[in-house]
């Protein structure tokens, strides 16, 4: 039987072709923390916290789904301690970093939405509270589907506060364990992405923005099954407002087309953003739909669109993945710990060794990385890829070496060209293996974009300077574009260059 490849499930409606589209903007591409002052957009959005996790991790997590869900046997006792440790870190993370007002968690690409979160009772009394202020406060209003559902927009159930309550979304999530089996097969390491939580956010208020070409041209309301009354009477201030946030936000994201959400907060009467995705029929049309409103998506003219239909679907929507839902007697996600398998020997060698890895105790198998560009400590992929890696040193190269900037500002050290160049600066980074092969695959190593080789550097650390052999990646084809070999060589990619000129959306469509 052959095997499927890559390609294979990008020729086709697959899960892998979903994940692809969506990848140059997973939330760890488009946005950028405050203390670097890129010039993305984290100034109009939620307060936004990344925890990377490690292949161990992830296989972890999926070992348990397959046990719980699937009846499969895979969560061995080693799994067990590192779900434990990694409910260690996030409880940790989540005190230290947004304390008691909590935190949305998700994933880069999606949110767990279809899990099932620890505090069910509380989510279905705030249900029936909402609802019941409803039905006292517009004494004409009835109790239909579209009720009902006017009250589940208002009741949040993905914050978080706790390790506990976080591990709950991650373990029962069909989203999540999809998002990390992608990672794990075909190699796009995920992070855990924890935003401040915003308690004025409700989903009547969140709207969508399409954008082709530099130009906007439709919102709809997110919610396309709901009818709120409330909104006709604020459409004009609405669309005002998010016309003026987009006009804001624009010059920052660095392509001309993608769908942009926005949440109007009521008690502080201004628009956010909430995320990107990309100007393609993976992301969700809302009240538009795809195959019948393309043109006008891609060219106007310009349309708001509310919705004002009530749906037939709407009632069993509500009563089956609402009511019944909250309704249902789940075990805490802990009480599936006691159906661990004992580890063989080698997967406990194997497990043993990753998490020691993941802990910076580093080996005789770790290796010597030298970064010149976006992986730099402060740069974009830095903490993603490299901060459970441990910093040896600022670097210069002993050799001359042709570093250029190419398309979306990202550098390149063309391996085609010897002899030519100058002596680069960059750093020195002890990784181990798991995450040699993170990067790798990150890099591009077997589509054939990079060559991964060893050079000789000079490292400074600790007032000392040593010659060191290390490996770099290089562009392997300087002729792709052939505008490359003619551009200024520099000595160095320095961080005021990547603010002003990286631009990651772009990067990551163009890989």
């Amino acid at each position: 039987m052959t095997e499927i490849t890559k390609q294979d499930l990008l020729s086709i409606s697959s899960e892998h072709r979903l994940r692809s589209e969506n990848l140059p903007f997973d939330i760890d591409v488009w946005y950028t923390n405050h203390i670097y002052r890129y010039p993305l957009i984290a100034q109009f959005t939620f307060s936004t916290k990344f925890l990377p996790l490690t292949r161990t991790e992830a296989e972890a997590i999926m070992n348990y789904q397959q046990t719980r869900f699937l009846e499969r046997k895979q969560l061995r006792v080693s799994d067990v301690q590192v779900l434990n440790q990694l409910e260690t870190r996030l409880d940790k993370a989540l005190r230290e970093w947004f304390g008691e007002k909590g935190a949305f968690m998700r994933l880069c690409g999606r949110s767990p939405k279809d899990a099932e979160p620890m505090n069910r009772d509380a989510i279905l009394e705030k249900y029936q509270s909402v609802l019941n202020n409803i039905l006292l406060n517009e004494p004409d209003t009835e109790l239909t589907a579209n009720t009902k559902l006017r009250a589940i927009a208002k009741v949040n159930y993905l914050s978080v506060k706790s390790g506990k309550e976080a591990m709950a979304l991650l373990l029962t999530s069909e989203r999540v364990f999809t998002d990390l089996h992608d990672w794990i097969k075909w190699g796009e390491p995920d992070q855990i992405v924890l935003r401040e939580w915003e308690p004025d956010l409700s989903l009547e208020n969140e709207f969508r923005g399409y954008v082709n070409n530099g130009k906007l041209n439709a919102i709809s309301q997110y919610d396309h099954y709901g009818v709120y009354p409330e909104l006709e009477g604020m459409k004009s201030k609405i669309q005002a407002m998010i016309f003026e946030k987009w006009n804001e936000v624009h010059p920052f994201i660095g392509t001309p087309s993608y769908v942009i959400d926005f949440a109007y907060l009521p008690t502080k009467d201004t628009m956010i953003v909430v995320e990107i995705s990309p100007f393609l029929t993976c992301t969700g049309s809302a009240c538009f739909k795809w195959a019948k409103d393309k043109d006008q998506l891609c060219n106007g003219p310009f349309e708001f669109r509310l919705n004002n239909k009530y749906h037939a679907q709407v009632k069993d929507l509500v009563e089956w993945n609402w009511e019944q839902r909250w309704a249902k007697k789940v075990p805490d996600y802990w009480e599936y710990y006691d159906q661990a398998q004992p580890d063989s020997q080698e997967s406990l060698y194997t497990t043993i060794t990753n998490a020691i890895s993941s802990w910076k105790i580093f080996g005789q198998k770790d290796t010597m990385l030298f970064v010149y560009g976006t992986l730099k400590s402060g740069f974009h992929w830095n903490n993603k890829f490299l901060s459970l890696s441990k910093k040896l040193g600022s670097a210069v190269t002993v050799d001359p070496y042709p570093l250029v900037v190419g398309q979306s500002g990202v550098p390149y050290l063309l391996g085609d060209l010897p002899g030519k160049g100058l002596r680069i600066k960059g750093e020195v980074w002890l990784v181990d293996q798991v995450t040699l092969k993170n990067l790798d695959e990150y890099e591009g190593i077997e589509k054939g974009y990079y060559l991964r080789l060893p050079i000789t550097v000079s490292v400074e650390s600790n007032n000392q300077v040593e010659k060191v052999t290390a490996y770099a990646y290089f562009k392997k084809d300087s002729t792709n574009p052939p505008e490359l070999r003619t551009s200024q060589f520099l000595d160095e990619y320095s961080l005021d260059f990547h603010k002003q000129n990286y631009h990651a959306i772009d990067h990551i469509m163009v890989k």
